[in-house]
């Protein structure tokens, strides 16, 4: 970025945020501060590709944990050339094929999403099919918008996961996974969303209306002193309202009615919220369907009575509302600027790391973490149940990161993955 373009944004935002360069190791993350109050920095945003290797602070706090989430996923947003957003960049974060290819070797992928496969008539050698492309975890749920368009996902993770030896019990620290989800949207949003074209329709072709905003974004990162991994969900803000607030707005949000958001927080029967389409196999449902109701059961990521539930809610909000600001007052040209956007839903780590994640006693961060269009139907499906949302007087328990990636010390690790024993493919 030009001198003068990068001195004008900062000092136009310099005001805005929290200007110590570290953050204290104290859970007061700065002297005579409110404890519930999380700041930001405006390094992240001046300088965002240098997020940091590990905890800063070392992870003494909440609050912390979720500075760490906001460093890497501004960093992983950014554009540094000004054109490709890094977490896009093949190189360094290779799409995990699956299918039983090798996702380590070269390819020239064009698409990103749901990419061209054997019925596509210009198909080629490079060409591939990536079987859960449109599938949630749990019983291969299936999401569309309000505009009846089916939401599509892509993973992708980190080139150095490739000089593993497949079968290590142990990931290194620093190991990456994203997983991303997608909807289709106009050109008059664009400015609005994180965005990519992708040859949906398996014609060949970029068509005109393959456009994809991006609505949801996971980041899975381990570290030196977190092997079991920092898991942490991103979303756009006009995803879905809040299935236990009344008087909110009820119009704009990309998978919610105005009619059904109106009955909330105690819906109408006839509206399902959450209940998605599960199809008996994965990868086959039509890229049209009916509008899925969706509302977020637990806002941050917390329930009454989780482990520091109000600091948990009050470290996510604050530090989202500073970014905001600050994301809100840049330059169009800037590639942060529709981070204004998105938000931090929460994180989920665990206190004693060498001891299992199953004692839910032993989380941290967002106890009930699910992002509402990769974890609909789990939002209160604890062991794996789908529940339709009725009423805060019926709530139970979210499937949460660690329930279907269970964590049983730091000499096994790689179990965590899904993907690491299949990124070589079935031949490796």
């Amino acid at each position: 970025m030009h001198p003068l373009k990068l001195s004008l944004i900062t000092a136009a935002i310099t005001t805005l945020l929290a200007c110590s360069t570290e953050p204290t190791g104290s859970e007061n993350t700065a002297s005579g501060q409110d404890p519930l109050f999380c700041p930001a920095n405006i390094n992240w945003v001046t300088n965002p590709n240098n997020p940091p290797s590990e905890i800063p602070g070392g992870g003494q706090n909440l609050c912390q944990f979720y500075q760490f989430s906001w460093q890497w996923f501004i960093s992983l947003v950014n554009a540094p050339d000004g054109n490709e957003r890094t977490f896009l960049n093949e190189e360094r974060y290779r799409i995990f094929l699956g299918g039983g290819q090798d996702s380590c070797a070269p390819n020239t992928l064009q698409s990103k999403l749901f990419v061209r496969g054997g019925k596509d008539p210009h198909t080629t050698g490079e060409d591939f099919k990536a079987p859960h492309e449109m599938n949630q975890a749990l019983n291969n749920a299936v999401l569309y918008d309000q505009n009846g368009n089916i939401v599509l996902y892509e993973t992708r993770f980190d080139s150095g996961m490739c000089d593993v030896a497949k079968g290590s019990p142990t990931l290194p620290a620093g190991t990456t996974e994203i997983k991303t989800s997608w909807r289709k949207i106009t050109e008059k949003d664009r400015p609005n969303y994180v965005w990519v074209r992708s040859d949906t329709n398996n014609n060949g072709e970029l068509d005109a209306d393959e456009l994809y905003g991006m609505v949801g974004f996971h980041l899975v990162i381990s570290t030196p002193d977190h092997p079991e991994f920092i898991w942490a969900t991103f979303e756009h803000k006009y995803n879905a309202p809040d299935c236990q607030k009344a008087n909110q707005p009820i119009s704009g949000w990309s998978f919610a009615s105005e009619q059904c958001t109106a009955s909330l927080p105690t819906p109408d029967a006839n509206c399902e919220f959450n209940k998605t389409l599960d199809p008996d196999k994965k990868g086959d449902s039509p890229l049209t369907g009916t509008p899925t109701e969706v509302c977020q059961v637990y806002t941050q990521g917390t329930a009454k009575g989780d482990n520091q539930a109000e600091h948990n809610r009050a470290n996510i909000i604050s530090l989202n509302e500073q970014l905001n600001k600050v994301f809100k007052r840049m330059p169009t040209y800037n590639s942060l600027r529709v981070l204004a956007k998105y938000e931090l839903v929460g994180g989920l780590w665990l206190n004693d790391v060498t001891q299992p994640s199953s004692n839910r006693n032993n989380q941290r961060g967002s106890i009930q973490l699910a992002n509402t269009t990769m974890e609909t139907n789990a939002q209160q499906g604890r062991k794996f149940n789908e529940v339709v949302y009725t009423g805060p007087h019926n709530l139970t328990p979210a499937t949460n990161c660690f329930d279907c990636h269970a964590y049983s010390g730091p000499t096994k690790n790689a179990g965590v993955s899904h993907i690491f024993n299949s990124i070589h493919g079935s031949t490796k």
